[in-house]
Parts: C-alpha cells; sequence; structure tokens
C-alpha cells in the first residue's frame, strides 16, 4: 500500500512538471527578434561619413545604434569645446603684458576655469543646462555673438562628467536612416536626475547602461535604482543587462528585480578583440561568437563594435558591413528576425506545483536511502514527506520561493544520477547491456524533467536566478556511489561480516600496495581537473584544441555534445555495464564506475543551464547518449578482446 502510494504520488508529480518543462518550452519560443546594435562612438574612428555609412550597414543588416550623452570631458577630449583654466589665463596674462579679454568679463583665479564653446548646436545644449548648473554650481556665463564663456569660480574634475544631453542633429538622422536609438547612461550623483529626464523625453524602446554601475546604484540603497525603474516601467523601457562575464554592472540584479524582469540579455565584444590578428578573432569566429550567444544564452541585443584596422587585406569599413551582413544572414536563416526583439513571456509554475514536484522529488530520496542505508527506510516515507511539505509552505510564505526553487533543482541533481547508477549500474539484475543503459539515462532523464520543473521562471531563462551548488551536485553523489559500491562489493576489507563500522575499519586496516597508490593518484589528479572544470567560473581554461573540436561539433550536429557526456561518461557507463558482472569486486571496476557517474551527473548539469534553450539542450544531451553508447561499444569490444589475449 506504502508503494502504491509513493507510485501514486511520483507519477502526480512527474505529469506536473512536464507541464512546467512545456511552460519553459513556450517561454523560449516567446521571443525570437534580435536588435543588432551598433556603438556610434568607435563607428566615428572610422574615415568614413558617419550616417552616410550607417545607412550602408541599415541596408546589410543593422537595426541600431548605441548613442551617449555628450558630456564636458567628451566634448573636451574631441576638442569641440576648449577647458581653460584659471592659471593658465593668468599665465597668459602676464606673457602677453596685457589684461586677457575673458578676465575683463569674470573674476579669474588659479582655481577657476572657462568653457569656450562656439559650436551653434552645442551652444544650444549648454543654454538649454546652464539655468540648472547656475543654480545648483554657482557659475556664471557669457553669450556673445556665436561664442558662449561658461565660468566656473571654483573649478572640480567631478564637472566633466556634466552633460548637455544627446546631439539633437545626430538623433534626428539616426532616426531618419530607420535606426532604433539605444541610449547609454551611467550612473552620477551630479547628473543622474538629467540623464532620466532624457530618457523621459525620447522614451527609448531600450536603454543599456554605461559603466560599471547602472543609473541610480548606491551601495546599501535602493532609492536611486527604485527611480531609475519607475521611470523606465512609466515610459515601456526595456532594460539591456549586460551578460555578467562580459561586464558586471552594480544594481543590475536589483534593477532587474523592480523591473519584474523585464529585460533582454546583451552580449558584446571587446574593441581590442575585434582588431586581433589571432585566428580566433576571425570575422568567422566571431559571427559565430554573436549566434551562439543568441542561440544558446537567449541572448536578443547585440552590441555591435566595427572593425578599426584590416584584415586579410580588407579595410575595416568594408570588414565590417562583411561582418553585419553576414551575422543578419546567420540569423534569418536560423528563424530569428532582425529587429523585433521583444520581452519574453512572463512564466513561473504555481507554489501547488512546486509543491507536488517537491514530492516527487521527494519520493525519489526516499527510494534513494533505501538503497543506501536500508530498506526500512520506507516505513518513515510519510514523515519524510510530511516534512517536506511543512519546509515548503513556510519557504513559500516567507516570500523565499525562488530559494525554494533551487534547493529542488539541487536537490533533483543529486538524487537521480546517484539513483540511476545505484539501481542500474550497480544492481544483480540480469538484463542486456542496452537495456540497462537506457534506463541508467531515462532515471537522470527524469532528474532532468524535475529540475526544469523547478527553475521554470523567467527568471532563471534570463539567468537573473541561476542554479546553485554546481560543484556539490557533481561531487556528493560520486561520494553517494562510492559509499554504496565500497559497502556491497566483496573485496578482501569487506567479507559482508560485522556492521558497516567494521567494515570501515578493516578498510582503514588495509595495507596499501603500489597499485593503489598509482590508483589514489590517478583518481586526485582527475578530480582536480574534473572540480576545476566545473561551476559558473570554472578554474581550469579550455584550450585551443578543445575549442575547434567544439566548433567543429556544433557545425555537423546544431548542437554540439558535451565532452564529458560523450568522450568520458557514457562510454566509461557502457564499459562499467560490461564489466560488472566480472569485475566489479576489483579495485579496476572503481574508476570506471567514478566515471560512468560523471556521465549522468553531468546530463543533470546540462538541464541546470535554464538560460540555455531547452530545445538545444534535449539535442545536446541526445547527442551525447547515441555517441557515447557508440564509442563505449567499440571500446568494450577492445577491452573484452585486450582481457581474453593477455589474462
Amino acid at each position: 500500500m506504502r508503494k502504491k502510494f509513493l507510485l501514486i504520488i511520483f507519477i502526480l508529480a512527474l505529469f506536473v512538471s512536464l507541464l512546467g518543462v512545456y511552460g519553459r518550452y513556450k517561454i523560449d519560443n516567446s521571443s525570437n527578434g534580435v536588435e543588432l546594435i551598433m556603438d556610434y562612438k568607435a563607428l566615428a574612428s572610422l574615415d568614413r561619413n558617419e550616417i552616410e555609412f550607417l545607412g550602408e550597414l541599415k541596408e546589410a543588416g543593422l537595426t541600431a545604434v548605441a548613442v551617449l550623452p555628450d558630456t564636458i570631458k567628451e566634448l573636451v577630449n574631441t576638442n569641440r569645446v576648449n577647458l581653460i583654466k584659471g592659471n593658465e589665463l593668468i599665465r597668459a596674462g602676464v606673457i602677453s603684458g596685457r589684461t586677457n579679454l575673458l578676465m575683463e568679463s569674470f573674476q579669474i583665479s588659479r582655481d577657476s576655469a572657462v568653457l569656450y564653446i562656439d559650436s551653434s548646436s552645442l551652444i544650444k545644449g549648454f543654454l538649454d543646462r546652464l539655468p540648472s548648473w547656475q543654480e545648483e554650481y554657482g557659475l556664471d556665463y557669457l553669450l556673445a555673438g556665436d561664442e558662449l564663456l561658461v565660468f566656473f569660480e571654483k573649478w572640480h574634475d567631478k564637472y566633466l562628467s556634466l552633460g548637455i544631453g544627446f546631439e539633437e542633429g545626430l538623433i534626428t538622422e539616426i532616426r531618419k536612416a530607420g535606426l532604433k536609438i539605444v541610449p547609454r547612461i551611467d550612473n552620477n550623483e551630479l547628473t543622474n536626475k538629467e540623464q532620466l529626464a532624457l530618457l523621459a523625453d525620447y522614451s527609448p524602446r531600450y536603454l543599456i547602461f554605461n559603466g560599471t554601475e547602472v543609473t541610480g546604484y548606491q551601495e546599501g540603497s535602493k532609492e536611486g535604482i527604485r527611480e531609475t525603474a519607475n521611470l523606465m516601467l512609466d515610459h515601456d523601457i526595456i532594460f539591456g543587462m549586460i551578460e555578467p562575464f562580459i561586464a558586471r554592472q552594480a544594481g543590475a540584479a536589483s534593477l532587474a528585480h523592480l523591473l519584474d524582469y523585464r529585460l533582454l540579455r546583451v552580449h558584446s565584444i571587446q574593441q581590442a578583440e575585434m582588431d586581433s590578428n589571432q585566428a580566433k578573432y576571425s570575422l568567422d569566429n566571431i559571427v559565430n561568437r554573436y549566434y551562439r550567444a543568441v542561440k544558446e544564452r537567449n541572448v536578443r541585443l547585440l552590441y555591435l563594435k566595427p572593425f578599426l584596422k584590416e584584415k586579410d587585406n580588407k579595410k575595416p569599413d568594408k570588414l565590417t558591413e562583411e561582418f553585419i551582413a553576414s551575422l543578419a544572414v546567420r540569423l534569418k536563416t536560423a528563424g530569428y528576425l532582425p529587429g523585433q526583439a521583444e520581452l519574453y513571456r512572463d512564466y513561473e509554475n504555481s507554489f501547488l506545483a512546486l509543491l507536488l514536484i517537491g514530492l516527487g522529488i521527494t519520493v525519489a530520496g526516499i527510494i534513494l536511502l533505501g538503497y543506501l542505508i536500508n530498506k526500512d527506510i520506507l516505513k518513515w516515507s510519510y514523515l519524510m514527506m510530511g516534512l517536506v511539505i511543512i519546509v515548503e509552505v513556510l519557504l513559500f510564505y516567507k516570500g523565499r520561493g525562488i530559494f525554494l526553487r533551487k534547493v529542488l533543482a539541487l536537490a533533483s541533481a543529486i538524487i537521480f544520477p546517484t539513483l540511476a547508477v545505484v539501481t542500474q549500474v550497480l544492481n544483480k539484475e540480469e538484463e542486456s547491456l542496452l537495456l540497462k543503459f537506457l534506463k541508467t539515462a531515462a532515471i537522470s532523464l527524469l532528474g532532468g524533467v524535475f529540475l526544469t520543473a523547478s527553475l521554470a521562471h523567467t527568471s532563471f531563462v534570463l539567468k537573473i536566478n541561476q542554479f546553485v551548488g554546481v560543484k556539490l551536485a557533481f561531487v556528493l553523489p560520486l561520494i553517494l556511489i562510492s559509499f554504496y559500491y565500497f559497502k556491497t562489493i566483496d573485496y578482501r576489507f569487506n567479507d559482508r561480516q560485522g556492521s558497516f563500522l567494521e567494515k570501515l575499519n578493516r578498510l582503514l586496516d588495509y595495507n596499501l600496495k603500489l597499485k593503489h597508490l598509482v590508483l589514489l593518484f590517478v583518481l586526485a589528479v582527475g578530480g582536480f581537473v574534473y572540480i576545476g572544470r566545473t561551476g559558473n567560473y570554472p578554474l581550469l581554461p579550455v584550450s585551443g584544441i578543445e575549442l575547434h573540436l567544439r566548433e567543429f561539433l556544433e557545425k555537423l550536429l546544431i548542437a554540439r555534445p558535451r565532452f564529458k557526456e560523450f568522450l568520458i561518461g557514457h562510454p566509461s557507463l557502457v564499459l562499467a555495464l560490461g564489466m560488472v558482472k566480472e569485475f566489479k569486486n576489483k579495485l579496476l571496476f572503481y574508476p570506471f564506475l567514478l566515471l560512468a557517474s560523471i556521465g549522468q551527473i553531468t546530463v543533470l548539469n546540462s538541464f541546470s543551464h535554464i538560460h540555455t534553450p531547452l530545445l538545444i539542450t534535449v539535442i545536446r544531451v541526445f547527442h551525447g547518449l547515441w555517441l557515447g553508447l557508440l564509442l563505449g561499444y567499440i571500446l568494450l569490444s577492445i577491452f573484452r578482446y585486450l582481457v581474453k589475449r593477455f589474462a
């Protein structure tokens, strides 16, 4: 009766999880538009008429242009405004032997400074800002014909961040060319109010922040960010959130939550990478990198830089045009729509669904405990499920729903691969190798269903929230599988007599031989590489050979399988299943058992990458399974030949 009840709960939980997976799939397919956004400041470095060139890039596939507001610093650096310090004016007056005309208009001192502007468009921008600056900073100004003098009685370098807004003529020309405007504003207490006012005036579709902080960010306070969020919500502005590994912007996560996840992810490449002559930064590879960001990480805003140096005997402007055209064609061919980036569909499964999902994971955990500890654990199943319900209810009503999702996902990532290996690889049932392989994979895939359903929430798709405990999910199953293996094998230190503690004591007293030390060394090195290559920020880099192989597999199979699955884990699973009958009680079997376990763990890890479209993950896992199975059969044939030949 108890087993039937657990089975019913598990089937109900699986059904609800499949609904959550379907909801997650619908999120992936709710936004197929992609914006190709050119950095105007970088483009202006080319020896071309910017507006004319933008028109050509529009024909190639460009959809938007990112612009920065003009600041005093930028205007001075580009020689459009002259900044003259007071000591320079005084020294010039002394040298010339006569009083400088500027000194007659203002009380010049060594601490003061004067801005000289002679551009009519810039003068208009300054005149719009000067009344507020005059009140705020106590400055003075003089308009004489086509010249404007702005006097700062006591100059501070912080005034360099003061801005006059976007160049109106430029904005008009860009819009005439049929391109969207994407403002980039920074975080500065002197200019935040003015910058937000600019946003209110222009009401752009997208906003990408400039610098290391979002506008309004203050450490220890969310008031400024809340003001930014409110304005963006009022004017329906979508937040372009730069991928954290490209540029971390303080306050971005808080702003995302305040906007209720009204955002799209942004990918970019540094200018130095665009101009590098290394093979990995060829035009084709750069196009592939941007396309991969769209296909595999749900990026919808592509922030582009022009080529500023020649490559392959092609001029920078021609390279830039070819780059945008190639990228646009690649996106269209794959079914994406350049110029129509929209928000992802808002989705989250209900608390009742989460409750059932948690109970389904608990049932799997109870079955696993029955193997690891004792079958009698089933009599405590009602109590354990009751405790899980209480914990889930408390977390949800304490406003910790996201944390609950992370806990359930982590539990799935630990329980199901462990259960797959323990029940299929280490059991005594006489079944065909292929059937056991498929059953092992099926149990892990069930875990993938529960994990995906646990994280079926828009914030995980956009990677505002993400799966946590990656290293724990890679290590703990190996520990549990090792525990069960050494508990059940008939090795010299484990003659099945006495308690587990007595067996453990015999293991600790066992005399190690050189072959054991070699095995321990190999396992230690393998463990270091294994842990070093896991997590959101792996310690060990990817080799150049591996990168080339990745690109080859991606072109061949659409979604490349993971090396830990098709080259290591799944072939080792075939070997372990083929060896288990004869070699289970020999230490030679143990490394293959661990490698086989890594394959199942990695399957769950693939599903934990929630920002990767679900279909891509499924294709990737499928390719890993059939390739690993094929390679495993080849290796098993070789192994059996060697055993027969040399045994």
